[in-house]
C-alpha cells in the first residue's frame, strides 16, 4: 500500500509545483457528499485557479460545501450544474451546458454509488436505477466529453467503483441488465456494474482519438459513507423482507464505520490519482484499495477470457442500447 503519508506529501509537492492552475478545468459526479467530497475538498487545496463544474441535485443544498470550497481555495471556480445523475437525458443537458462554456476538460471525477438489494427498482426512463448511476450514467457522462477531454493536453477520467474486484463473481453473460426476478441480486448487479466498466473503459480506450486519455477504474476500499444508512426495502417489499433490509443496513453501517477510512483520507487518495504522474500513461488502468496498479490476480484472469470471447463489444452493444432506450422515452 502507498502510504498516506507518501501521498499526502506528493499532493503538496503538486501545489508548490503548479501554483497557478488558471484554464484547468475538472467535472464531478457523486461530489456533493461522500467519497467523491472528500475528493473535491481535496482537489481545491492543490489546484488554485482551477474551474470545477460540479453536477448535483440542488445548487442550495450544496451551498455550504460550496463556502467551504471557497474558504480551501478563494481562487476556485465553482459552478453548479443541477441534474439528476440517475437520469440519462439530465445528464445529457448538463454535458451539453459544459460543452457549450469550454472547450476543453482536464479531470473527470465520477464517484455517484447505488447500493442494490435484491429487487430492481426503475427511473423514469425504464433503465435499472442502480445500473443507472453506477454504470449507464457514469460511460454517458464520458462518452459526451470526450470531445472535450481529447481536447486537453493529458486528461485523466476517475471512476470510483470497485477497479480490480472483477474476479469476484462472474458475469451473468445470458442476462446481461438481469431482466429475470431470479437473476435479480444485490451481488450480480455489483459484478455487472463492476465488470462492465472496466470492459467500457478499455474499449474506450483503444479508439486512438483518446490517445490522451487515461481512464482509471479505482477501487477505494472501505470508506465512511452514508451510502448503506440511507437503504431502505424496495416498495412492496414483505414485512420479512424490510426487517431483513434494516438488520443488514446496519451490520454494514457498523463494519464500514469500524473498519473504513474517513472520506477525507479517501479523497487525499483519490485526488492523488488525479494529479500524480505515475497514472499519466494514457490507455485504461484499474486500482485497488491499496493505490497500486491492479496487474495481475483472479480479476485480470477473468478480464482476458471475457476479451477473447468478445464480451466487450456485446457490453458496449447493450449499453448503447439501454442509452436508445432512456433517450426515447
Amino acid at each position: 500500500m502507498v502510504a498516506l503519508s507518501t501521498i499526502s506529501g506528493a499532493n503538496v509537492d503538486y501545489a508548490k509545483a503548479h501554483p497557478d492552475n488558471t484554464g484547468t478545468i475538472a467535472v464531478f459526479a457523486g461530489a456533493t457528499g461522500g467519497i467523491g467530497l472528500g475528493t473535491i475538498e481535496a482537489l481545491a487545496k492543490i489546484l488554485p485557479g482551477a474551474t470545477f463544474y460540479v453536477l448535483g441535485r440542488s445548487a442550495s443544498k450544496f451551498s455550504p460545501q460550496e463556502a467551504r470550497l471557497k474558504t480551501l481555495n478563494p481562487t476556485l471556480k465553482i459552478v453548479f450544474v443541477e441534474a439528476q445523475v440517475g437520469s440519462i437525458q439530465d445528464i445529457d443537458r448538463a454535458t451539453k451546458e459544459i460543452s457549450e462554456k469550454e472547450s476543453k476538460v482536464d479531470l473527470l471525477y465520477m464517484s455517484q454509488g447505488c447500493f442494490p438489494l435484491n429487487k430492481a427498482t426503475y427511473t423514469e426512463e425504464g433503465l435499472d436505477t442502480c445500473f443507472t448511476i453506477q454504470y449507464y450514467s457514469r460511460i454517458r457522462i464520458i462518452s459526451n466529453l470526450l470531445p472535450l477531454l481529447r481536447r486537453a493536453p493529458a486528461a485523466r477520467v476517475l471512476n470510483v467503483l470497485n477497479g480490480g474486484r472483477e474476479g469476484d463473481i462472474p458475469v451473468l453473460e445470458s442476462d446481461l441488465g438481469l431482466l429475470k426476478p431470479e437473476n435479480y441480486k444485490w451481488t450480480a448487479v455489483i459484478a455487472q456494474t463492476t465488470t462492465f466498466t472496466t470492459l467500457a473503459l478499455e474499449h474506450l480506450a483503444q479508439d486512438l482519438a483518446n490517445k490522451n486519455i487515461t481512464f482509471i477504474h479505482a477501487f477505494p476500499g472501505l470508506v465512511r459513507t452514508q451510502i448503506f444508512s440511507r437503504l431502505e426495502a424496495p416498495e412492496g417489499s414483505s414485512f420479512i423482507s424490510r426487517v431483513f433490509t434494516t438488520i443488514l443496513t446496519r451490520i454494514a453501517y457498523t463494519v464500514q464505520y469500524i473498519l473504513g477510512v474517513t472520506i477525507e483520507v479517501c479523497g487525499t487518495r483519490q485526488a492523488w490519482i488525479l494529479t500524480d504522474g505515475r497514472f499519466n500513461t494514457g490507455g485504461a488502468l484499474r486500482t485497488n484499495e491499496k493505490n497500486e496498479i491492479v496487474t495481475g490476480g483472479a480479476g485480470e484472469k477473468m478480464l482476458e477470457r471475457y476479451r477473447a470471447s468478445g464480451l466487450t463489444a456485446k457490453v458496449w452493444d447493450f449499453t448503447l442500447g439501454q442509452f436508445e432506450k432512456a433517450t426515447s422515452k
